[in-house]
C-alpha cells in the first residue's frame, strides 16, 4: 500500500449513512483503501480481504523476527542433545504422520 491516500478514497460517514456504502465499497481494491472520516478526521479504513491478510501476516511476521532478535541477543550458548530432551533410551515411532507446514 502506498504513504499517500487519494482524495477520491476519502468518504465521510454521512455519506455512508446516507446510501454510499455500496458505492464505496466498489472503490476498494487491493492497495486501494478508502478512509472514512468523522468531523474531518479518519475514523477507519476500508481494505480488501487480501489486503487484511497481508498485514496481518506482515505483522505475524515481524513479531517472530524481533522474537528471534531478543533470543540471539539473551543467547548463553546453552545446546540440549537428543538424550537432555527426550531422555536416555528415547526411540521415536514412526506411525506415518506427516506434520504440514504453511
Amino acid at each position: 500500500m502506498a504513504g499517500t491516500i487519494s482524495l477520491d478514497n476519502l468518504v465521510s460517514v454521512s455519506e455512508l449513512s446516507h446510501g454510499g456504502v455500496s458505492r464505496t465499497l466498489s472503490r476498494v481494491s487491493d492497495d486501494n483503501p478508502v478512509v472514512v472520516m468523522r468531523n474531518n478526521k479518519p475514523a477507519a479504513v476500508v481494505i480488501t480481504p487480501e489486503d487484511y491478510k497481508r498485514f496481518t501476516e506482515a505483522e505475524e511476521n515481524f513479531a517472530l523476527y524481533l522474537e528471534a532478535v531478543n533470543r540471539m541477543k539473551h543467547d548463553d550458548g546453552s545446546r540440549f542433545n537428543a538424550d537432555e530432551v527426550f531422555g536416555k533410551g528415547y526411540q521415536p515411532v514412526d506411525d506415518g504422520f506427516e506434520p504440514e507446514f504453511e
